[in-house]
């Protein structure tokens, strides 16, 4: 069990970033998929080990010979657009952690596949330099994500009438972030790839159309960072401001110019000895001539647990939540959560039909000192229920 736990532990540092992100996450996307909690990994660059501390490397103490700075692992979960899925993650530690110092530079991989058929491959690595003033991050992958197309807009999205699509292609990127005042963090980076989407007309048939959009990416990101958090894993106190924009252009290898823009704000405030009261607000646009793919869509474990990903969206999007996390004992922590949120073609539209969404949830601690938990979730939005499973908290 000692061992288990350990493996989880490892991989849950590596595997989510803010997520939640909660499984988030958080943490917001580049390519606002269906399967946000994967799509991260590669758009975010996600490969991210800020509080990683790694004393006692599952792998080297059941090989003599394994580098304890290369952590391997895996780690199950569930979402309701994906299903169960199981991701395999690497990290090898290019840098140690010292103690009041920053996080460490790290190289990573991982391999993830589902049992609706979605599988990911990404590498890609993340440095922080100069005594952590600059920032470096860098990925590429591939995307193989089976999902639903509800439409575009909330009266096509309430409908229910859904479209299988099947969505591939490679997509990379690079940026880099430079401390400018305090916490602030402000950068420039580039995204690109290529992506085809096709869909299955008819159901009784396994195979795919060929694809009906091909669309090459080009864009500019834009990232901003404001961390005052106590802790990465399980902050109590502090404040996490995470936005990016990203300007696609022809000029930049696009085939369509267009502008997407998104800002999270989390709020941490203690409650009692060790209870928390954690507050989110998220808001994304996409402007131009942006594919279906790339518009906001409402739902998945983050904004907001109770709706399946890409079930709403449209070109504008924003979800207000609130959750208290009630430290049960040294290992359990029970939540409770509650929040709304909209779809709109513009910021006018707003207004029209709040989707309402609440929930309850369990955590089980699987490492006091890194503040990580397996987490279960079940949450009751406008269309019914939806069941989460995975690590961390939500955001």
């Amino acid at each position: 069990m000692a061992l288990l736990t350990r493996i989880l532990i490892a991989s849950a540092i590596f595997f989510l970033t803010a997520t939640a992100q909660g499984q988030g996450s958080d943490d917001a996307t580049d390519f606002a998929l269906p399967a946000d909690e994967v799509g991260d990994q590669i758009g975010d660059g996600g490969l991210d080990l800020d509080d990683a501390d790694f004393t006692g490397n599952p792998a080297n103490s059941l090989f003599g010979w394994w580098p304890e700075d290369l952590v391997v692992a895996p780690i199950p979960g569930y979402s309701p657009q994906l299903g169960w899925s199981l991701t395999l993650a690497a990290a090898y530690f290019v840098t140690e952690r010292e103690v009041d110092g920053p996080p460490p530079s790290m190289l990573g991989g991982f391999g993830f596949a589902s049992d609706n058929g979605s599988y990911m491959l990404g590498l890609g690595g993340r440095f922080h330099l100069r005594d952590d003033r600059l920032r470096l991050k860098a990925g590429v992958g591939y995307m193989d994500l089976r999902y639903r197309y509800y439409g575009s807009g909330l009266l096509e999205n309430d409908l229910g009438i859904s479209l299988d699509i099947l969505q591939t292609g490679p997509v990379y990127f690079a940026s880099a972030s430079a401390r400018t005042w305090r916490r602030l963090y402000l950068g420039a980076g580039f995204l690109g790839g290529s992506i085809d989407a096709s869909p299955r007309l008819n159901r009784e048939d396994t195979g795919f159309f060929d694809p009906v959009l091909g669309v090459n990416l080009g864009g500019l990101l834009l990232p901003i960072e404001w961390d005052s958090r106590d802790h990465e894993q399980f902050p109590r106190r502090g404040t996490f401001v995470k936005g990016r924009g990203v300007v696609y252009r022809e000029e930049l290898g696009s085939d369509f110019d267009g502008e997407i823009f998104q800002l999270a704000y989390n709020r941490y405030m203690p409650v009692r000895d060790a209870d928390v009261l954690a507050l989110r607000a998220f808001f994304r646009t996409a402007e131009g001539d942006v594919p279906f793919f790339l518009l906001s869509t409402f739902g998945g474990d983050t904004d907001l647990r109770g709706y399946p990903s890409g079930r709403y969206r449209d070109r504008m999007m924003y979800a207000l939540q609130g959750e208290y996390r009630w430290q049960l004992n040294e290992r359990w922590i029970l939540t409770g959560f509650a929040g709304f949120g909209e779809v709109a073609a513009n910021i006018g539209d707003f207004g029209d039909e709040l989707l309402p969404a609440g929930g309850v949830g369990a955590r089980f601690v699987l490492s006091r000192k890194h503040r990580m938990s397996l987490s279960a979730d079940i949450a009751v939005g406008k269309n019914g229920a939806e069941f989460y499973v995975g690590v961390g908290e939500a955001f």
